[in-house]
């Protein structure tokens, strides 16, 4: 590659044969996207990017639209190529070659093109104001509110909760044994981790405003891009503004189709003494009630309450003891970074938790383990209990890795896309991916991912056996498929391909 132009890279007529192309979904607005370029070349270390070489970049525009071209290939190999990615949503990337194709750069390009959107829509975020409320439901109108502790704890991992409610049990078990009654403290410890678990779900979703129905099915998203670096003083000087601009918007939603409500969206701001601009406005409206009562028939379940957090990280839970019971908890961060199908794929990957009752598998197993430990072989521990209960946790955790590889199965299996999975599992860890797994880098001594106290396997091994997976070969028994790909996993860790 070195030496060569990207004008010596076209041919006779000027242009290369287009030999291969793929699709991002962005958040990012028009006007964000033209920034792209310009991140690139002040973030984006060229020729040392993992995996491949890019150089050259220029940013280009034409009657078809703004892009940009950088020259490209593997950083091992012969083979060579132009790329373009035009900046528009979705991001559509091109690659165009008198080489034909090369599928595994074509993969590593994906992926690193897939990497740098995600980092900069990261920084995207630090210059944008994200507005969000629910038609039908007033109270989402206001201005978002710091979280309680009380909604972190309640609308968490159900594995965390299980964790949280055993810490509270000792507390309780302490407290008893000191007034004489440690014989029914083992007994009052599982009645409060029960009734914990069991209503954390309905006591999220209790009295909240956020709460999506068949009659308030939607969520609307709007995202304004304010002056680099400006949003803190923007939001501090203007709050009152917002605040009207908010509850405008909240009364002109039913009058505004689909994204069209960005040229309104500024009229909205302008109207309330805000600088605005229709290039810096994202309005998207999201069926939430649709896309979880699609799935859930696939699952042949009935549709679970389901409730918007708002916290801005994407993530989504499911609680509940039973099906009937189970809760949806889904951050607005997720809506945010992902699709529509994405979204799908996760809320699928919960549904699949619920359907198979894993709160319940994992409360006997907490349960079973506690009283043996209490009433049969304390007196044998005693004397290196922590170590133990170290050791008994990690275990937990390492048992809710088989059922979280076995929702991702389902999830994939059931709605027939399981690299739609693996993209979103892309998009919601990306800088756990590129910073700590190395999923760019592959190689390696990896057994460090797999010794944490969490429930997940890693994301490198869960989003290479959604893309590896055959839907029209299943395996006969996901949960001992899983159990099978999770044991292996861990055992060849150290040595990862």
């Amino acid at each position: 590659m070195e030496g060569m132009t990207v004008e010596e890279m076209t041919m006779g007529d000027g242009t290369l044969p287009l030999v291969h192309s793929f699709i991002i979904d962005t958040e990012l607005s028009h006007s964000q996207l033209l920034a792209y370029p310009k991140f690139i070349r002040e973030h984006m270390a060229f020729g040392q990017l993992p995996g491949i070489v890019m150089g050259e970049l220029e940013a280009l525009a034409s009657a078809g639209g703004h892009f940009m071209e950088f020259k490209s290939g593997p950083q091992r190999g012969q083979y060579q190529c132009l790329v373009r990615v035009y900046l528009e949503r979705p991001i559509k990337v091109e690659v165009m070659s008198s080489m034909g194709r090369d599928q595994e750069f074509e993969k590593q390009l994906h992926n690193v093109i897939l990497m740098v959107t995600q980092f900069f829509e990261e920084e995207a975020r630090k210059s944008t104001l994200y507005m969000a409320f629910v038609p039908g439901s007033p109270k989402t109108a206001a201005v978002r509110q710091r979280s309680s502790i009380f909604k972190a704890i309640f609308s968490g991992n159900m594995i965390n909760l299980f964790m949280l409610s055993i810490l509270i049990g000792l507390v309780i078990f302490a407290i008893m044994s000191s007034i004489g009654l440690r014989l029914y403290a083992p007994v009052a410890m599982i009645a409060l981790m029960l009734s914990l678990v069991l209503s954390a779900g309905r006591l999220f979703a209790w009295r909240s405003p956020w709460r999506i129905t068949s009659s308030s099915r939607e969520v609307v998203l709007v995202q304004h891009q304010v002056p680099e670096g400006m949003l803190q003083h923007y939001v501090g000087e203007y709050r009152d503004r917002i605040k009207a601009a908010k509850g405008r918007a909240y009364e002109l939603y039913a009058g505004c189709p689909g994204t069209v409500c960005a040229e309104s969206m500024a009229d909205v701001f302008t109207n309330a003494g805000l600088p605005a601009d229709k290039n810096d406005f994202l309005v998207r409206r999201i069926d939430v009630y649709g896309m979880v009562e699609r799935v859930a028939e696939k699952f042949g379940l009935s549709v679970p309450t389901i409730i918007i957090s708002q916290d801005p990280r994407p993530n989504a839970a499911a609680t509940g003891f039973t099906k009937r019971l189970g809760t949806m908890i889904i951050t607005l961060g997720l809506l945010v970074q992902l699709d529509e199908k994405e979204i799908e794929l996760v809320v699928g990957h919960e549904l699949s938790h619920l359907k198979s009752g894993d709160p319940i598998v994992l409360f006997s197993l907490i349960v079973t383990e506690y009283f043996a430990r209490v009433y049969l072989y304390w007196q044998y521990i005693a004397v290196f209990w922590i170590p133990y209960l170290v050791f008994v946790f990690w275990a937990i955790f390492f048992f809710g890795k088989f059922l979280e590889s076995r929702a991702d199965l389902e999830a994939g299996l059931i709605l027939r896309k399981p690299k739609v999975m693996a993209e979103s599992l892309k998009k919601i860890g990306f800088r756990r991916l590129v910073l700590a797994e190395r999923f760019l880098e592959p190689g390696g001594s990896r057994l460090g991912e797999w010794l944490k106290f969490d429930p997940h396997p890693p994301l490198y091994f869960r989003i290479q056996r959604l893309e590896g997976l055959d839907v029209d070969n299943p395996p006969k028994h996901p949960f001992l498929s899983s159990v099978k790909a999770v044991t292996s996993g861990f055992l060849h860790s150290r040595h990862a391909p």
